[in-house]
């Protein structure tokens, strides 16, 4: 793990950081096909290790990665309704996403059928599953053909981003080194889960962390619950020119800006790379990364799963009668915990070397990480295991809540609601 540990650090530059310093006190056990464990284990602690904290407990992994969240004793769904997987014309399986509304209305829309599992059902299978998952996403909605590891291995995508690092760093502007004597601000500009958990990881290490979200913009309650803690949250309408004002005003004084939207979204309304003020570190994240013929497609961490091979390994090698993806929404985990680790390490480089720089992760490359650690094997699926200890209950806006702590740091305040904050720093 220390290898695998060192060659992540190499990626991200700057002075090697001392691996063996790393304490694992327990393993979070995943049912997997794949060295989910290793996996998690390396990134996690990784990350524990670049924000000070030389250990890592898989008990709080297991618990951290489930998205389990209760509010006032009853536990969030994680998914909507239609959302799910679809047996379909050639015996194989597509999988639709559905949980933002208009996704959900989409394919009802395009189908012409009634809102409901078993309409939607029948529908599909009166089309070919590839010509289907094609349309649906060209016209604006998310769903994945569930190919086999062989089949996605000879995909143009594939072929094309097979050679992509699993983080890359560059050096992309001037600035001098800032003092970091204040306190870091974050700019979270994130959505649903990865980048929700990158920014996630810089609060509960005092950093200031704004996130904000478009006031017209769908969201997915149980993550904004489950990544919450230590944030505040604001609106802002990037079409508006007073909000794209405020927007810049931001970025003058940011250290460090996630962005996890998909490519071109920001930069539409005047926020490219461009954009970026000297001596600030841009994290940004993705599903399918920005090169091949697939850069920039929509995407989720189980909508990956499914188009690159891992639902169907996992559904042979787990001897399953139907589709068992990963136990959690562990891409967007590792990847998430991944953008924050090295935004850090890059953000504490540009304090010695000056500079702006870029920091690229996605879920694709994280994909293609863990599938090199091995695999698939046979395995007994089971769900993850839930350890109250690693968990916090706090009143909030919402009621009281129950959330998996971060893996390290500390929880300031409870998860708060989108939109509840100004769109200013240091603000309580």
């Amino acid at each position: 793990m220390a290898a695998h540990i060192s060659t992540i650090d190499a990626l991200a530059g700057g002075d090697a950081i001392e691996t063996e310093a790393l304490q694992i006190l327990s393993s979070p056990n995943f049912a997997s096909a794949f060295a989910l464990d290793q996996a998690a284990l390396t990134i996690a602690g990784y990350a524990n290790l670049v924000f000070g904290t030389a250990s890592i407990d898989g008990d709080a992994i297991s618990t951290y990665f489930s998205t389990s969240v209760e509010v006032d004793g009853e536990p969030l769904p994680k998914w909507s309704t239609l959302s799910g997987y679809y047996d379909t014309s050639n015996g194989r399986y597509l999988q639709l996403h559905c949980n933002f509304p208009h996704h959900h209305e989409g394919v009802v829309r395009y189908l012409g059928c009634e809102d409901s599992l078993q309409a939607v059902q029948e529908a599909i299978l009166d089309h070919d599953p590839i010509e289907l998952e094609t349309a649906l996403i060209d016209n604006g909605m998310i769903a994945a053909y569930l190919r086999t590891i062989d089949e996605w291995n000879t995909h143009p995508h594939a072929l094309a981003t097979a050679h992509l690092p699993l983080v890359s760093v560059e050096r992309i502007g001037d600035g001098a080194p800032r003092s970091g004597e204040e306190r870091v601000r974050v700019l979270d500009c994130s959505r649903v889960l990865a980048g929700p958990v990158a920014g996630q990881m810089f609060a509960s290490h005092g950093a200031d962390v704004l996130r904000i979200d478009g006031p017209h913009l769908p969201s997915v309650p149980v993550c904004v619950i489950a990544t919450g803690a230590g944030k505040r949250n604001a609106h802002l309408d990037l079409r508006r020119a007073n909000d794209a004002a405020t927007m810049s005003h931001l970025l003058e004084s940011a250290d460090i800006w996630i962005d996890a939207y998909r490519p071109g979204a920001l930069a539409k309304h005047g926020f490219g790379l461009d954009s970026v003020p000297p001596g600030s570190v841009v994290v940004q994240l993705n599903a399918f990364d920005w090169d091949g013929p697939w850069a920039g497609r929509r995407g989720f961490d189980s909508i990956v799963q499914s188009t690159t091979g891992i639902v169907e390994a996992g559904t042979a090698a787990g001897r399953t009668d139907s589709p068992t993806p990963l136990p959690v929404q562990a891409l967007d985990y590792m990847t998430g915990l991944l953008a924050a680790a090295v935004g850090e390490k890059v953000r504490q480089r540009q304090r010695a070397e000056g500079g702006t720089w870029l920091v690229r992760v996605s879920l694709l490359r994280t994909r293609n990480w863990l599938a090199s650690l091995g695999g698939p094997k046979a395995f007994q699926p089971a769900p993850p295991k839930i350890h109250e200890a690693t968990c916090a209950t706090m009143d909030s806006p919402f009621g009281s809540v129950m959330f998996a702590k971060p893996l390290s740091g500390a929880v300031s305040s409870p998860p708060a609601r989108l939109g509840s904050s100004k769109a200013a720093w240091g603000l309580d």
